[in-house]
């Protein structure tokens, strides 16, 4: 699956005046571009994108200030996107956001987001509220993705910039896509997640939850669980930002929370006092030298919550990340069950691990 991004932040400038027709013309021009997760590759098709600009702030109505459509083309890897606006007489809203998403094949719904490698899903991008009046005003270095759940929508922020912690993944999308599409997800069911997701005070703990998507859908999905996102302090901002969008969005108090937690040291007091039911493991392996401490903390919460059980959503890229299931095998963390969830060219693997007494 592809994202789209921006290279550079949305931007507001004024035109010259000296023509006749551009006096208080605003022009919004940003740069974008369609790749995937890592940016490792663009997208190669052709593919119609709608960019609009809304008004932010009370009383600004539902429709677009503007509404444009921009081509992607093969070969392109970004892509300018500009166009100018006048600001209605009174009151004009002074903020506003930037959306650009794919006219099809939006990854935005985690129900329809399984998809064959022949088909296509590009995840939509709303920038940050931005002054629209203001000559020089910029977007700050956030993007926003909108994710429709079977429960609702969750709003998750990410960087911008080519920091990996804190992007989404496709294994979060995929967890979020496979509790989305309950009872009857396109992978099929993993039938030892069942009794688990039935716990009615559900305690769940994510590893590298990053932004924390896979979480938030859980939380958004069984909303009676008790969720602790947890990562190293370099994401403790954005995942506060998350998740503060979700608990303004249910509109009551908060049953996620954010603590930071560092692989390589031992394990805080109030992770081992609590007994976890599920771990959440989203796409955590591709770093080999973190592998190590990885298995040692999932050894350590397995051994101070017995019987949890751990949901791995593991994207392939690269051979040596075999070594996370050979070192969690020696620790007696085995596969229980696994599905396969493909999401457009994608190939995320869901496995349920537990520990083999």
């Amino acid at each position: 699956m592809f994202f789209i991004r921006f290279l550079k932040v949305p931007t507001t400038s004024h035109l010259p005046s000296r023509s006749k027709g551009t006096q208080g013309l605003v022009t919004i021009s940003a740069l974008i571009t369609i790749s995937t997760d890592l940016s490792e590759s663009y997208y190669t098709g052709n593919v119609l994108l709608r960019v609009t600009l809304r008004g932010e702030g009370a009383n600004v109505g539902t429709r677009p200030l503007v509404a444009q459509e921009f081509k992607w083309t093969q070969g392109m890897r970004s892509l300018p996107v500009q166009f100018s606006h006048r600001p209605a007489n009174g009151n004009p809203p002074a903020m506003g956001v930037l959306c650009v998403s794919a006219a099809e094949n939006r990854a935005d719904d985690m129900r329809t987001l399984f998809a064959r490698a022949d088909e296509t899903r590009i995840l939509s991008a709303w920038s940050m509220p931005f002054d629209i009046l203001t000559s020089g005003a910029k977007a700050e270095g956030l993007v926003e993705r909108k994710l429709q759940l079977g429960s609702g929508m969750i709003r998750i922020w990410e960087e911008t910039r080519e920091d990996i912690a804190r992007h989404i993944w496709p294994g979060g999308l995929a967890i979020s896509a496979y509790f989305s599409t309950l009872p009857s997800p396109p992978t099929g069911v993993l039938e030892s997640l069942i009794p688990v997701l039935s716990k009615p005070k559900l305690q769940v703990l994510e590893l590298g939850a990053g932004c924390g998507v896979a979480g938030l859908a859980l939380a958004s999905s069984f909303p009676e669980s008790i969720v602790t996102l947890t990562d190293l302090p370099i994401t403790a901002e954005i995942t506060a930002r998350n998740i503060g969008l979700f608990t303004g969005r249910t509109q009551r108090a908060s049953n996620v929370t954010y603590s930071p937690l560092d692989w390589s040291e031992a394990l805080p007091s109030w992770c081992e006092s609590t007994k976890f039911d599920l771990i959440l493991v989203a796409d955590c392996t591709y770093n080999t030298s973190s592998i190590p401490y990885l298995v040692k903390v999932l050894d350590e919460l397995s051994t101070s919550s017995p019987g949890v059980v751990i949901l791995l959503a593991h994207k392939v890229r690269h051979d040596s990340e075999q070594m996370f299931f050979d070192m969690a095998g020696e620790k007696r963390l085995k596969k229980k069950e696994e599905v396969v969830f493909e999401m457009a060219g994608d190939t995320v693997d869901l496995y349920v691990i537990t520990r083999v007494e």
